[in-house]
């Protein structure tokens, strides 16, 4: 449970000492000369500063009476936050963009307008701009999720550090963030909608979504400093928040990565710990770690570089897309059975791609003419995110191999069905998969997710009922099949579903 604070002026401060005092609270000495009263009322404590901050501990025996305080002063200081305007609220934001260590995170919540003010108690008066530690973001987050049964979900997104120091963000960052609401808009009427997006820069493309959304009817916010302001902006900052320091604190944990009794700290570039060990590893000769972004100046001075490296526009090729899903993808609709990849060479739309290596290196291939697709595993991965692959892949630990060499499937979601979960737990290559899937999971290579409970999954299942069920799962997920079987491979396009064959 967490505190609570307020912004109030003299008068309404005073009116809310006297009714402390007058339900049973005890004034107290004051701690310091910022403090102009303090006053204990049940278990919790009330400071008034004279910075016009009123601040109320947690009630750890969470008694009524505190909660009826909060209430009364909501009442007189109003919420900090502008009430809700429509149904649904959704809030997008990121964290991480200009730390020299670890993902840029990008979150968006939903939740609707009933759940407003719970939502609001649960986030209390968390800062993200302050240092906090992992445990702190953790517990906010706990209790955030603990609405998903009142409708309150999220969907985030982790952009490695050498996407980020390789390409300009923000065309990454609009693809994901339009994919991120079409998937919100299965569940929810877009004109039921208000969407609060922090300003990072938003692109043409994306604009133009946002304006289709406000011509259905959604109210569209696009503004700076938005979780000053928002609720829902401030939910997925610290959601974002909790995401980044969850691989903060593993990589500050992990042994390998401390140098001379120094781990990275933060991974800002203004924390002197941070700075200490990017100068103590530079110096020992080793290699950067994976996470560190060497194109940020901080390291590039450590390096004794002077020049700025030049980032690329992102490969991701809308052209590559056939237009019926990028008509529906604009449209605020994400469906799989609608993806189609355009061959650049032969012209022919495809249903499903050929995975193949060649010179050591995966690529993805056009089955008809044989040519290599160039940038279709980063255009998939962006617009659509996630893979489910079936037993056959897992079996032959073909995703850990290719995330081992050039990683085609690094950065998507890896989606573990329960028909695959336990077909490939009951056998040593399989779990030896599953392992190593969550070691590049663990570091960032890719996200692993189980879906449903194996609790489920009926015994004795023929291979065509073993089939429907998995494609099932990926049209209900919005996935890629991902299978080296060419039974599954036919009917699997059969059902319009969009595969990589293996």
């Amino acid at each position: 449970m967490r505190g609570k604070t307020w912004e109030l002026d003299e008068n309404k401060a005073e009116q809310i000492r006297i009714y402390l005092l007058e339900n049973g609270g005890k004034e107290q000495e004051v701690k310091n000369p910022y403090e102009v009263w303090r006053i204990r009322f049940s278990d919790s404590t009330f400071t008034y500063y004279m910075s016009g901050k009123l601040h109320s501990t947690p009630s750890n025996s969470r008694d009524p009476a505190v909660f009826n305080a909060w209430d009364y002063i909501d009442s007189i200081a109003g919420t900090k936050y502008i009430p809700p305007t429509k149904d649904f609220l959704i809030g997008l934001d990121e964290t991480g963009k200009g730390e020299v260590i670890g993902h840029t995170v990008l979150t968006s919540v939903i939740f609707p307008k009933e759940i407003f003010k719970v939502v609001n108690d649960k986030v209390g008066s968390a800062d993200t701009k302050r240092r906090r530690t992992f445990e702190y973001w953790d517990e906010i987050f706990r209790e955030l999720d603990s609405l998903t049964s009142f409708g309150f979900d999220f969907i985030y997104e982790k952009i490695p550090p050498w996407h980020v120091d390789k390409y300009n963000l923000n065309k990454i960052m609009d693809v994901v963030y339009q994919r991120i609401l079409s998937s919100f808009f299965r569940k929810v009427e877009i004109s039921k909608c208000r969407i609060v997006l922090d300003d990072y820069g938003v692109g043409d493309t994306l604009s133009r979504f946002l304006d289709f959304l406000e011509k259905q009817g959604a109210e569209v916010i696009v503004t700076n400093n938005s979780e000053d302001f928002y609720l829902e902006a401030r939910v997925a900052s610290l959601i974002s928040k909790r995401i980044r320091e969850e691989v903060i604190k593993r990589i500050n944990e992990n042994p390998n990565f401390h140098i001379d009794g120094t781990s990275v700290g933060s991974g800002n570039a203004g924390d002197p710990k941070t700075v200490e060990w990017l100068r103590k590893w530079h110096a020992s000769g080793k290699e950067w770690p994976w996470f560190v972004k060497r194109s940020f100046k901080t390291v590039r001075e450590v390096e004794g570089m002077s020049t700025q490296l030049k980032k690329e526009t992102p490969p991701i090729k809308e052209d590559l897309m056939s237009k019926e899903f990028m008509n529906e993808f604009n449209e605020g609709h994400l469906s799989i059975t609608s993806l189609s990849v355009v061959c650049p060479h032969c012209g022919e739309i495809l249903k499903g791609v050929t995975f193949a290596i060649t010179n050591g290196d995966s690529t993805i291939k056009c089955p008809e003419c044989e040519n290599f697709i160039r940038d279709a595993g980063m255009t998939l991965r962006y617009y659509c995110g996630y893979l489910v692959p079936d037993s056959s892949i897992i079996q032959r630990g073909l995703i850990s191999k290719d995330l081992e060499r050039s990683r085609v499937f690094e950065g998507f979601t890896i989606v573990i069905v329960p028909v695959v979960r336990k077909e490939c737990d009951e056998t040593p290559s399989g779990r030896r998969e599953f392992d190593k899937l969550a070691h590049f999971g663990e570091i960032g290579r890719m996200r692993l997710e189980a879906h449903g409970s194996v609790r489920d999954v009926p015994n004795g299942l023929s291979n065509v009922e073993r089939d429907e069920i998995i494609v099932d799962s990926v049209i209900e997920l919005n996935g890629i099949l991902l299978t080296a079987d060419k039974g599954m491979r036919a009917y699997a396009i059969g059902r319009d579903v969009f595969t990589i064959f293996i």
